[in-house]
């Protein structure tokens, strides 16, 4: 029984050790399978969401009445439907009626079902089905958003968002109860989920392979090195009996496994070269003992076989300090371990290693330490480039909604430690439609790209400067004593963006109207004071295009004089 369990605890123990290894490297592949599915989800909840905040903004839109549609008959209000001057008849698409028009016409093109409900819903269409009505219960509890992956023979992602009640909805919803802020529903999105599965297929195939590979490899060695044990022991054994013989027998032996062993040697020195990573060994006092060819490489050190007795310190220091002192902090006994270490390479580049740097103990001190490197500068460049398109309009350069709301947040929140001010310019361009129609999106997104051009030029360093979509802009300025200061600026911006644009051939003119909201004196909220800023910017539309207006409180005060009439 012993012997028997002698064989075998090695071998469990490197099941143990390739097993845990596997499940793990299978749930990362699982994560990253859900927050692809999540990301997609999210991505059409909020463009549906943006267009619900238009569309309920603009007091909802009317369409003429067809069989595609007909009245809502769950939209109570007296000007539901209209006959327009021409003796056509209008109805309105209010947010949740244009979302189920659009949740139809996005299923048929794309397979992509967007269902609007809620926990209270006037439509019966609108009746949550119990994978909803679980995500509804979630977001009363806290929840901010709920995806899955649901199994079977066609695996479906899900993804659902609340819908929040904000102050253009309570004219509709006020009757359920709902005020500004409630969770009155939410927004599910469903979608196929083979292909996302399907992409993580040769991955898990890679894993499973890998792990299958080194278990063998590993239980391999185990018997070779226990065959070679119990071989020993027999000739010990037979010692006894002809030891004179065995002297030579033994001296001959200790040739062969000497040379085994070297062989041995230069095998595992092949297997360190060949791996993916970077590896260096050093001794307590932090001479070199081993190094691959791709720690070199990464780390910007000559060759490997020159850097063998040397201290490690001073050149590390040369290249990464953070990584010099991270491996003189685990030959003090702790293990470090950074995802992201910028290491200066020979070239005068720079790469950007994960890196892992774990002590050596032996009888309960510290004896070296193993130094492990991954090149990480490719995914940290998608990482980036990935953050970048997710704050950045892509046409222009300039920050988007969420970036600009986030930036907004911070510059509110340090004014009123401050006791500092704040203003949101809220810019729509007047006369870009007729652009866009006549000349083609090609000329309107250079005129755009213009103006964003010359809005960043118009403005300071401190300030920032956002596209909302469309033609609408806006601007976050601080560090100004008096709003005759910003209304200063807004004339700058005005007459930047009044100036003739010249796109090849083509001359094209437009102005813009802004409003202004200001911080604390109109609005404390972020929301607030961006939809202060929104109506301003209206009214100064409705006095006379190419001008500008403060919100005052609600009592709208054009820059120039007086008051605008509500």
């Amino acid at each position: 029984m012993r012997s028997k369990y002698f064989w075998l605890m090695p071998i469990v123990f490197w099941s143990l050790v390739v097993g845990l290894s596997f499940r793990w490297n299978w749930q990362q592949l699982d994560q990253q399978a859900y927050e692809t599915a999540a990301l997609q989800g999210r991505d059409i909840f909020r463009m549906i969401e943006a267009m619900r905040l238009w569309n309920a903004q603009h007091g909802g839109l009317y369409v003429m009445q067809s069989e595609m549609s007909p009245p809502n008959p769950y939209l109570d209000i007296p000007e539901r439907d209209l006959t327009s001057t021409s003796g056509k008849k209008l109805t309105m698409l209010n947010p949740a009626y244009m979302t189920r028009q659009m949740a139809g016409t996005i299923l048929e093109q794309t397979g992509i079902r967007v269902h609007i409900t809620s926990l209270k819903p006037i439509n019966p269409a609108n009746r949550a089905d119990a994978w909803e009505l679980d995500a509804l219960r979630r977001f009363e509890q806290g929840a901010r958003e709920f995806a899955e992956i649901l199994p079977g023979r066609e695996p479906l992602a899900r993804y659902m968002a609340p819908l929040v009640t904000r102050q253009a909805c309570v004219s509709c919803h006020a009757t359920q109860g709902y005020a500004v802020g409630d969770i009155r529903g939410g927004i599910s999105v469903s979608f196929p989920a083979t292909p996302i599965l399907n992409a993580q297929v040769p991955h898990k195939q890679a894993v499973a392979y890998g792990h299958a590979m080194t278990w063998l490899l590993l239980v391999a060695l185990t018997v070779y090195a226990m065959t070679r044990i119990r071989s020993h022991v027999a000739e010990l054994e037979r010692a006894r009996a002809k030891q004179e013989q065995l002297v030579e027998i033994r001296t001959r032996e200790l040739q062969a496994e000497a040379g085994e062993r070297r062989q041995a040697e230069r095998q595992l020195r092949h297997l360190v070269d060949s791996t993916s990573g970077g590896i260096v060994g050093v001794d307590a006092e932090g001479h070199c003992l081993v190094c691959n060819p791709t720690a070199a490489r990464l780390l910007g050190l000559p060759d490997p076989a020159a850097l063998h007795g040397t201290a490690l310190a001073a050149p590390l220091a040369g290249h990464s300090p953070h990584l010099a002192d991270m491996l003189q902090k685990a030959l003090g006994g702790t293990a470090q371990m950074d995802e992201a270490v910028p290491i200066a390479g020979a070239n005068g580049g720079e790469v950007t290693a994960e890196v892992r740097v774990d002590p050596i103990f032996e009888g309960g001190r510290v004896v070296g330490a193993v130094l492990s490197l991954v090149d990480a500068t490719e995914r940290q460049a998608r990482q980036r480039e990935i953050w970048h398109q997710a704050n950045f309009d892509h046409l222009t350069g300039l920050a988007n909604r969420s970036l600009f709301v986030d930036r907004l947040e911070r510059v509110l929140l340090l004014q009123t430690r401050s006791g500092g001010q704040a203003a949101v310019l809220f810019l729509d361009l007047d006369g870009f439609k007729p652009i866009n129609d006549r000349h083609g999106h090609a000329v309107g997104d250079a005129v755009l790209v213009e103006v964003a051009g010359r809005l960043t030029a118009s403005v300071r360093s401190t300030d920032i400067a956002a596209r909302f979509g469309g033609d609408e802009f806006v601007l976050a300025l601080t560090d100004f004593s008096d709003p005759a200061d910003v209304e200063a600026i807004a004339h700058k911006v005005l007459d930047a963006i009044a100036a003739p644009y010249r796109v090849g051939d083509i001359r094209a003119e437009l102005s813009a109207s802004i409003g202004i909201a200001l911080f604390p004196s109109d609005q404390q909220c972020t929301e607030m004071l961006l939809a202060a800023a929104d109506e301003a910017m209206y009214r100064a539309k409705q006095r006379r295009k190419g001008s500008c207006c403060f919100y005052a409180g609600g009592a709208f005060r054009p820059c120039a004089s007086g008051t605008v009439e509500p």
